[in-house]
């Protein structure tokens, strides 16, 4: 029952975000939108850059992945394999919170058997969070988006960054 109420709920919240962010095509106003950014660059510069996107997205996955393999199944929150639902639009704007919950959380129970993590007091939540909430007002289609989409950019580095060196914790003999 909690397993299918879960799911219902991001299956909610998953319908409720792709509303919010086609509503700008509906709407008559002038408003910029992502399908302006790409006119405005060209479809070959966009194409680019998504790829890039996505490329940088598989090494992060492959970074949560590894951190999660790292730590003891028993403490571990979620499956490592879990992690690549990041590639599931638009299904990851909003299971992409519970991913990086769920790793801080793992770091989190691994810190009271491991004494490797004894320094870390970060384990990642702020700034993961962050680039997920920035991740979702990128789609306001104006400047505030815009601002959102780099602040999340920024944010998804520094979460990456963490994660890496948590990883080289855990991996060092």
């Amino acid at each position: 029952m909690k397993t299918t109420l879960n799911f219902l709920i991001r299956l909610l919240l998953t319908g409720l975000l792709v509303a919010w962010a086609v509503l700008p095509y509906f709407d008559n106003s002038k408003n910029d939108s992502v399908l302006n950014e790409i006119f405005r660059i060209g479809i070959l510069p966009s194409i680019l850059i998504i790829v890039a996107f996505f490329i940088m997205v598989g090494f992060y996955c492959r970074t949560l992945q590894r951190c999660l393999t790292l730590i003891k199944p028993e403490n571990r929150k979620s499956k490592p394999t879990s992690v690549w639902y990041m590639f599931v639009i638009p299904f990851n704007f909003v299971e992409d919170f519970f991913i990086v919950i769920n790793v801080a959380n793992s770091i989190e129970e691994e810190k009271k058997s491991n004494s490797k993590l004894k320094n870390v007091s970060d384990f990642g939540v702020i700034s993961g969070i962050g680039w997920s909430i920035a991740q979702v007002l990128s789609f306001i289609p104006n400047i505030v988006g815009q601002i959102a989409g780099l602040l999340g950019m920024i944010l998804v580095l520094y979460h990456w960054t963490q994660i890496a060196k948590i990883n080289k914790l855990l991996a060092d003999n």
